[in-house]
């Protein structure tokens, strides 16, 4: 009776446990045919379509479902870049454009299109088709535009009607982001002044635009300004500086017929960057907002930098080759605040010393006559070093998380001497260079038995080590990879699902880019094991890595 009683009890147990199984299933099998991307918010949608490359993507995403047809033709961001259109080859995709009937075509496509002559100019033909066609058939039902980007690389001259055109359109809609860039040879896109009067522009990027000094702007709403190889003056910042209060990111790169650049009344800028290109005598700035500051010099460069006025700064790069090191000790005792600190190609700095209790990014590039370098940053997380010889004298970074250097040549018992420095304190060391790729998951009792132009690089962190070797893998295709690991690693498993377990059939994930990753060209590997007497927990994994023949060369990364 008992065991009878058991039985019934164990059925009804089963009978339930199968219920609920097959409840589980066919959610599983219900889950798995919904469509959650389409369930996103509209603004995220919108913003999948941002980041598209090629416009027939775009337009492709219309004919999914209803859904997608209305987020397209809600779609309010229009970006034509005449790159796509650069080669017949390219081209060939838009053989299907034909102009729009006579009643929805604009008035400056019925003066100029066929004055251009098709034969002789038809990549600039299909360009211009694109383009009115994509204006004439979506801009209507829109009540206004978010992003408009208009890239023009070839024939400028003869697309500038159109351009204004089409700016001019953009601007009626009451666009907030524009974004024109114009190539010109030897002469600048003049921009419609009424680009200049707007009041819903709030960002403005603009490339080898021309805007004269005595151009009235009113771009009262104006945050974000970038003007990039133009002819400006001092008279051309003030106007901007002076007419467009709210800015809170300029940019000037790789502009001419500057020489003092002086902004003392932008009360909520927060960030400024100078790609200098012509003599620039001098940058003031006075912006008690600033937290971001970059400066980009010429090696030639003698400019002088006063930012005293910038006491909340965060975050500064400089490139500056005649920067010396009291200049550099001046400059940077401003800024109490500050978190990351660039220094790229300052090629007069000797002797620096850096004292910071906030610092938590600190880079020294290519500054190739420092001699020596003290570091007092307890709370410094990330640290990069590129040069011939290590010149730090002392380092208290005791919160390290991340160092990278490359190296060039240096003698081995100093660098030996410089990573037994985080010996024991949980990091992970990768030695690259073209050939092989050496990653250690213990550093007690490294000894480097050799040292040639390797890239170092320390971690705390497995998932950063994965990330630098797919990098590596990338930009070269090394014969050997050696691990010094634990059988149990998580990084041997990654070695082993990504390139011993390397599926047959070629892997999927660049589909649909022209340039491979390199899974696309690994052919094979071959592991052995090396056991290791000082540490039979750590052997040492041994992997010849074959490469296709197909293989680009590698790319000229500097190791």
């Amino acid at each position: 009776m008992k065991k009878r009683k058991q039985k019934g009890r164990r059925q009804r147990k089963d009978r339930k446990k199968g219920k609920m199984m097959e409840i589980i299933n066919n959610t599983d099998e219900r889950a798995v045919n919904v469509d959650r991307i389409s369930e996103l918010p509209e603004h995220i949608l919108h913003h999948i379509l941002c980041l598209l490359r090629w416009p027939a993507d775009l337009a492709r995403t219309s004919i999914l479902s209803k859904k997608w047809k209305v987020i397209w033709e809600s779609f309010t961001s229009f970006d034509f870049d005449q790159r796509h259109f650069q080669c017949v080859k390219a081209a060939d995709k838009w053989d299907h454009l034909q102009p729009l009937p006579v009643e929805k075509q604009s008035s400056i496509f019925k003066q100029e299109f066929e004055s251009l002559g098709f034969v002789e100019l038809p990549l600039i033909h299909k360009f211009i088709l694109f383009v009115e066609n994509t204006l004439g058939t979506r801009l209507k039902q829109l009540p206004s535009i978010q992003k408009f980007r208009l890239h023009v690389v070839f024939s400028v001259h003869l697309l500038a009607p159109f351009m204004n055109h089409w700016i001019s359109v953009a601007t009626d809609k009451n666009v907030n982001e524009l974004d024109i860039h114009a190539k010109m040879d030897g002469k600048l896109y003049a921009l419609p002044e009424l680009v200049f009067a707007s009041r819903t522009i709030t960002s403005l990027k603009l490339y080898g635009c021309e805007v004269g000094d005595s151009t009235a702007i009113k771009l009262q709403n104006l945050r974000e300004l970038s003007m990039k190889a133009m002819r400006i003056n001092e008279n051309i910042v003030h106007n901007f500086v002076q007419a467009c209060p709210l800015i809170e990111d300029m940019r000037l790169i790789n502009c001419y017929g500057l020489k003092f650049l002086h902004v003392s009344s932008l009360p909520k800028l927060n960030k400024f960057e100078v790609h200098e290109r012509s003599s620039l005598r001098s940058v003031k700035l006075e912006a008690p907002d600033l937290e971001t500051f970059w400066f980009h010099g010429k090696k030639s460069s003698r400019c002088k930098l006063i930012l005293a006025g910038c006491g909340n700064l965060k975050n500064l790069t400089l490139n500056h080759s005649h920067m010396a090191d009291k200049t550099f000790h001046e400059l940077i005792s401003h800024f109490p605040l500050l978190e990351k600190l660039f220094l790229l190609e300052c090629r007069t700095l000797h002797r620096i010393t850096i004292l910071s209790d906030k610092l938590k990014t600190l880079s020294l590039v290519r500054c190739h006559k420092l001699k020596e370098a003290n570091i007092d940053a307890p709370n410094l997380l990330s640290f990069e070093y590129t040069g011939a010889e290590l010149p730090f004298s002392s380092m208290n970074a005791s919160r390290l998380q991340e160092v990278k250097l490359h190296l060039k040549s240096q003698k081995q018992k100093s660098v030996q001497k410089f990573i037994e420095g985080f010996d024991g304190k949980g990091f992970k060391l990768l030695l690259a260079s073209k050939q092989g790729v050496n990653i250690y998951e213990e550093l007690r009792g490294l000894h480097l038995s050799y040292f040639g132009p390797y890239k170092i690089q320390l971690t705390k962190s497995a998932r950063m080590v994965e990330n630098l070797l797919n990098s590596h893998l990338r930009d070269f295709h090394p014969k050997t990879l050696i691990l010094k690991t634990s059988l149990r690693s998580d990084l041997l498993v990654f070695i082993q699902e990504k390139i011993l377990n390397k599926e047959k059939i070629p892997p999927s994930c660049c589909k649909y880019y022209s340039k491979k990753c390199w899974r696309h060209y690994l052919e094979g590997a071959k592991m052995s094991l090396l056991p290791d007497v000082s540490s039979a927990e750590y052997p040492n994994t041994i992997l010849e890595l074959k490469w296709s023949d197909a293989a680009p060369l590698p790319e000229d990364v500097e190791i």
